[in-house]
């Protein structure tokens, strides 16, 4: 009993060290770059109140042509974008984004109305591009996991607070406008200084480790679109408690891990299969409500696939690249729009089946790309984590300031003093100082003996 006693004690003191060094990472000057909340996603049901009986155009439903909107804008409107006027562009366009939504509000049901809901996507599509470069180009990996997680409590909290406050058919339209506040209020705070380390980016030999990314992003659009065309839960109540649960439980097992980003990966796809597989199986109403209890396992999927999206933009694309995957990843999932809702409205009975059996091809495509992904992202952060873990300790024998580590550690990713001093908000000659000084203290002479000596131990 002691030794049981003593394991679970040293098991607790390991996780709460975790979760103190997850703290140690964040920069509260970033959180504008953490809440992503135009990215956020619509849970099921939620789409179906945006517009009550709008008006469709061309026959086609006015949710399904705003979310093709929504789609293209993020690369269309982000591909103006020049490095030296990225934060002019980023207010200008939030505010036009927001006054164009308060437009769409006030417009009675018709034509112009949905023609008004179409433009203000677009524009909700490119405050997103902008979100989406600021939060893979701005924050380091720590802040990008919290700041996923931020985004998806939203949506769980929005769940529960609709089921205690019933809001009926605005409940969509309330939602959207908390989107659009936080995304103004977060884009109109850019700031072009926290880009300047990407301009002479190198991005030479990196293609293999965008794919698998990319693969695990697309694979998470193709399971919640096809999940968010069948009925909602009658319960948003259960669903969101159960979401949390389902959030708090994995945050939990991703810390313990020693923050293995693959175990969100598994669990998203075994939670996801399992929900398919209740509402192919059960009855309709027992199904929905069943499904509902571990529907929040997509959260899951939405926290892994943006993590892994922004670590693998952050380190091997530039800004051109960036535009260029960004129209492509957006655009190619316009798809991923458009087949469920057309097997939704030619077959509805046909959802929950096709539903299941794309998201088994894809969590067996998964497992068997597992070694390419190991190889290419995981093993390759792991390795850093544990690098990381010994440049702490080593820069705790050597005795740097405070300033002096954080130059150490620029230095330490390879980048010049310009970009150190861009990175810290301090002058080269700044930069300068404290790396001579930090050279004295670790008894080398250079950026490469300094490299060695932190390689070599």
């Amino acid at each position: 009993m002691p030794l049981f006693s003593q394991k679970s004690r040293k098991n607790k003191d390991s996780l709460m060290q975790s979760f103190r060094s997850l703290k140690q990472e964040l920069r509260s000057e970033h959180i504008k770059y953490m809440l992503m909340f135009s990215l956020a996603p619509i849970f099921p049901g939620m789409k179906n109140s945006l517009i009550t009986d709008a008006y469709p155009i061309f026959g086609l439903n006015s949710i399904f042509l705003m979310g093709i909107s929504y789609s293209i804008g993020i690369g269309l409107l982000f591909a103006f974008v020049k490095l030296e006027t990225i934060a002019r562009y980023a207010r200008h366009l939030a505010v036009l984004m927001a006054f164009t939504f308060v437009f769409w509000l006030i417009l009675p049901i018709g034509p112009f109305a949905t023609l008004a809901g179409i433009i203000f996507s677009l524009l909700l599509g490119g405050c997103s591009g902008f979100q989406l470069f600021g939060f893979a180009c701005a924050l380091n990996d720590t802040e990008r996991l919290i700041g996923a997680a931020i985004t998806s409590l939203f949506c769980l909290f929005f769940q529960l607070f609709i089921a205690l406050v019933p809001l009926g058919s605005e409940s969509g339209k309330v939602f959207v406008a908390l989107q659009v506040l936080v995304s103004t209020g977060c884009l109109t705070l850019y700031n072009t200084q926290d880009f300047e380390h990407i301009k002479n980016k190198s991005i030479h030999g990196h293609g293999k480790k965008l794919a698998p990314a990319l693969f695990f992003f697309f694979a998470h659009r193709a399971i919640v679109f096809f999940y968010s065309y069948l009925p909602a839960s009658p319960s948003q109540l259960i669903s969101g408690l159960s979401g949390l649960v389902v959030f708090a439980l994995c945050i939990i097992i991703y810390v313990a891990a020693k923050f293995k980003i693959w175990h969100m990966c598994n669990i998203f796809f075994i939670g996801m299969t399992g929900t398919f597989i209740l509402r192919l199986l059960l009855s309709s109403s027992h199904g929905i409500l069943t499904a509902s209890m571990t529907q929040g396992f997509s959260h899951m999927g939405f926290i892994a696939s943006y993590y892994l999206l922004g670590l693998v933009l952050n380190r091997f694309v530039n800004l051109r690249l960036f535009k260029l995957i960004l129209a492509f990843i957006f655009n190619a999932s316009l798809l991923l729009h458009i087949v469920p809702g057309i097997l939704a409205k030619k077959a509805p009975e046909m959802m929950p089946l096709v539903g299941t059996l794309t998201t088994i091809c894809l969590f067996v495509l998964f497992i068997l790309m597992m070694p390419l992904i190991s190889q290419q992202l995981f093993i390759k952060v792991a390795v850093q984590e544990n690098t990381q873990e010994k440049h702490k300790q080593l820069v705790l024998n050597y005795g740097f300031t405070a300033r002096e580590k954080e130059v150490v550690k620029c230095l330490l990713k390879g980048m010049t003093y310009k970009q150190c001093a861009a990175e810290l908000y301090i002058s080269q000659n700044t930069v300068k100082f404290h790396a001579l000084n930090a050279y004295r203290k670790a008894d080398v002479t250079s950026r490469g003996e300094l490299m060695a000596l932190f390689l070599d131990k």
